[in-house]
Parts: C-alpha cells; structure tokens; sequence
C-alpha cells in the first residue's frame, strides 16, 4: 500500500528510525530539515533576523552589549564567554562519543553487507542503523517496552513518584473548560500541616501533537505562584 507522512517530528522520527528505503529516509530528512524555508509564506528567515534585531535592542536598552550578555546576566553562567567555554568543552567530548558510534554504526554495515558508499553514514541513516544495532547487538528492542509505557501508565508512574516524594495528589476535574479537547485538567493538593487538604495548584496535561502546537518533551506556566497578596484578595490568586 501507499503512505502519505507529513514533516512532524512524530511522524519522521519514526520513519527514519524505521523505513528500509534509503533513498525515501534521505528525502524525508532533507524536507524535515528544511521545512522552515519550502514555501515563501512560511520562511522563517525574515523572522529570525527580525528577532535577531529586536533583542540586540532590548540588551541595548538595559545597558548590555549584545542579547547574549544581556541573558546571562542573572543567570548561573553570568557571562557569554562562561557559556562559550563549557559547550566547547561538552563539544569535543560529545564529538569524540559520536564518532565512536558512528564507527560502530559502519563496522555493523560491513558485517550484514551494506554498501553505503564513500560517504559512510549519512544523518538520514543514523536512527535506522542503530535501531539495528541495539537489537543485533544488545538485544535490546524498543518496541517490546510499548505495552509496559502507555500513556496511562506512564501518567500512574508520575503521579505516583510525586506523591511519595512531594506528598501531591492530584483530582481530575472534567468539569474544568479547556482550551483543547484532548487536555486534561487536575487539581494538585497535599497534605497541610493542620491535617487539612489544601490546593497548591492546577495541572493542564496536554499530551498529543497536533498541528501548530510546539513539539517535543516541554512544560510552561500560565500563572506562576505568589504570596505577594494584597489584604481580603482571593488566595485562589496565588495558586499557579
């Protein structure tokens, strides 16, 4: 039959981890890598240099330099030039492990008998070989965890862990309006030293990928937490 993926990381990651076609790894790789400038009214181009200008002038503005120095100022690094000298440090080690694993990844091909010509391996190989690799040589297959990490577990799990170490329980409320079907919405209580039951906060657990909504493993605030209240004001104000 006949497929059809689309450039979300969901689908592509998946693909190039396990279509045996190379050649169609290669063209969902260099489309997944461009998808930001493949058609004139989504470039992403003249926005960056956009943002690019605007935060030179918001460091402008409190004193700084450049953007970079005006980010780091609170932050633990303090400086660019710290933050330029552990990635370079992380760099060349993290350079030496991939070079390792690429060796291994080509060292594996010449065993089975797969020519990938001069260049070796090329990026749109590297999750398909070493999906192989992980099975042929450690015996190690993903798709055997699947039924042990669906999602409800894996929300049981979370919940569970927070609970031993934070004392948090959380209260689905269904009767909360959210802003997207597939979200769900708790209340997150604990214990207060009295006995009583008090909640510290609402949980919106948004778990699918849908289209325009940021990819990858992430989290973020509505509303962050205060005690900075002001006499007969809700305490439901400081609840993030």
């Amino acid at each position: 039959g006949e497929f059809v993926i689309t450039l979300s990381r969901s689908y592509v990651e998946p693909f190039l981890t396990f279509a045996n076609r190379r050649d169609l790894r290669e063209k969902a790789w260099r489309e997944w890598t461009r998808r930001g400038e493949l058609s004139e009214d989504r470039l992403n181009l003249p926005i960056a240099v956009e943002m690019l200008k605007l935060r030179k002038r918001q460091a402008e503005m409190h004193g700084c330099k450049s953007f970079a120095e005006y980010q780091c100022k609170d932050m633990m690094a303090k400086t660019p030039e710290n933050v330029m000298e552990l990635l370079e440090n992380v760099w060349e080690r993290a350079k030496a492990a991939a070079n390792r694993e690429r060796e291994a990844l080509e060292e594996y091909c010449k065993e089975i008998g797969e020519d990938l010509g001069d260049a070796g391996i090329e990026p749109w190989d590297w999750r398909y070989y070493a999906e192989k690799v992980r099975i042929a040589k450690y015996d190690f297959d993903e798709s055997l965890l699947r039924p042990y990490l669906s999602l409800d577990s894996m929300v049981n799990a979370l919940f569970a862990v927070s609970n031993k170490l934070f004392g948090l329980k959380y209260v689905k409320r269904d009767d909360i309006a959210s802003y997207h079907p597939d979200v769900d919405t708790y209340e997150v209580r604990e214990t207060a030293e009295d006995g009583s039951d008090r909640l510290v906060a609402i949980f919106i657990h948004d778990n699918f990928a849908r289209k325009y909504k940021s990819s990858g493993a992430w989290m973020s605030e509505y509303r962050g937490q205060t005690k900075n209240l002001g006499e007969g004001i809700d305490s439901m104000e400081g609840i993030p």
